[in-house]
């Protein structure tokens, strides 16, 4: 009785909150209605995943889209039509809301749920760091840095004084920052601020040290989210703008978009990038032929190769993108903590194979030895096996 009348009163503080925002409107209230409103409506929906229109404002990357992708039937396929419809079944009960498979350029097998198109826009949550490790490459190319062993410190002034001065840009990158996460989730703490304040530069600067950099692996969002403001202080340019002109236009996409923490303000680059279902699988095939594109050099020579190497603090990690060379049955987001950890039933097939890893189970699988991008979209699902889908595929084009 007690738990729920707790309950109760959370809730209730929560609705009257809400209906306080909404009646005075985010314009009177500022910037700070602004993150009450994003406060209480994720907090009454789903925190971890709001729909689209939580995500306000949002800033367009501009596309340059002329034609879609090569498609033939899965009758032409080199794969079974029998192992396509195991991977749909797989899907379709674990809550998915697409499943793309291109094999050798063109697009072999598709399939669609809860109302999802191949042009349906879906929330890449994690996949958008690795857009970071995609523009810093570009920034070593335009004389923008010197290299990812440079000090971070060197770019950003804010931490030229002080005792992060030994954080390079390299350990962000390899998500072993060492700063201190907080796991407090009361609406002023700092974690909060990050995710839902409008001034997330301020709230991710200013985090503390807490262990030497580069020693623990440490999936978290602050890495990106530092990496996001250097690409954009040091290429002078939006993030945004940056992105299209390097990435996104060359790859022949849609526009796609960007959450802001505030209007004109800092774009979230730890997560929140929308972009269509398809163009996703414009990125994996520019991954998996090593920055290629169409016969097009969308990112530096080697940089892919630099990405995939393991890091020293995760041998199945390595530039803001997961690696799939050691087995292991749980894949945790950070070495000191065994919960949140990825299902692996089996080692994978292919020792190349690499991967971008989202919230709820979003996954992007790329093997270059196959030619082969896998993409499912959907909704978290706790028994996700993360070796079934590109082991099942990789098996039958081994027969």
């Amino acid at each position: 009785m007690i738990r729920q009348f707790f309950k109760f009163i959370l809730i209730s503080i929560v609705v009257v909150i809400f209906v306080i925002s909404s009646i005075i409107g985010s314009a009177s209230f500022g910037l700070f209605g602004l993150f009450w409103e994003r406060w209480t409506t994720a907090l009454m929906g789903n925190p971890l995943d709001p729909d689209f229109s939580w995500y306000q404002p949002l800033e367009r990357t501009q596309g340059n889209f002329l034609s879609p992708l090569e498609k033939i039937s899965p009758e032409q396929s080199e794969i079974a039509l029998e192992v396509f419809e195991e991977a749909r079944q797989y899907a379709e009960i674990h809550g998915s809301k697409s499943l793309v498979i291109q094999h050798k350029g063109k697009i072999v097998f598709e399939s669609y749920w809860q109302e999802t198109e191949p042009d349906s826009l879906f929330g890449l949550h994690s996949f958008t760091k690795t857009m970071n490790a995609l523009l810093v490459g570009h920034l070593i190319e335009d004389g923008f840095i010197d290299s990812i062993d440079d000090p971070v410190a060197n770019y950003i002034e804010e931490w030229r004084n002080g005792d992060k001065t030994n954080i390079t840009i390299k350990h962000l990158l390899h998500m072993s920052g060492g700063l201190k996460e907080s796991f407090d989730y009361s609406p002023f703490s700092d974690r909060i601020q990050r995710a839902y304040g409008t001034d997330i530069v301020s709230a991710n600067l200013n985090m503390d040290p807490e262990i030497k950099p580069g020693t623990v692996f440490s999936h978290n969002n602050y890495n990106s989210q530092i990496l996001g403001i250097l690409i954009q202080r040091t290429s002078g340019k939006r993030y945004s703008e940056y992105f299209s002109e390097k990435i996104w236009s060359p790859l022949g996409s849609r526009d796609a978009f960007f959450f802001v923490d505030r209007p004109n303000g800092m774009v979230h680059t730890d997560c929140c990038m929308w972009a269509s279902i398809s163009d996703m699988i414009r990125i994996g095939q520019m991954l998996m032929n090593k920055g290629y594109f169409m016969d097009r050099e969308v990112l530096p020579k080697n940089w892919v190769n630099q990405m995939i190497t393991p890091s020293d603090s995760n041998r199945n990690y390595g530039m803001q993108i997961w690696l799939g060379n050691e087995y292991q049955e749980r894949r945790a987001y950070d070495a000191r903590l065994t919960m949140y950890a990825n299902f692996h039933s089996e080692p994978y097939v292919a020792d190349d194979l690499f991967f971008m890893d989202g919230i709820g189970k979003q996954r992007m699988y790329i093997i270059p030895s196959e030619s082969l991008v896998i993409l499912r979209t959907g909704d978290n699902s706790p028994e996700w096996d993360d070796s079934k889908l590109p082991n099942l595929i990789l098996n039958a084009l081994k027969k």
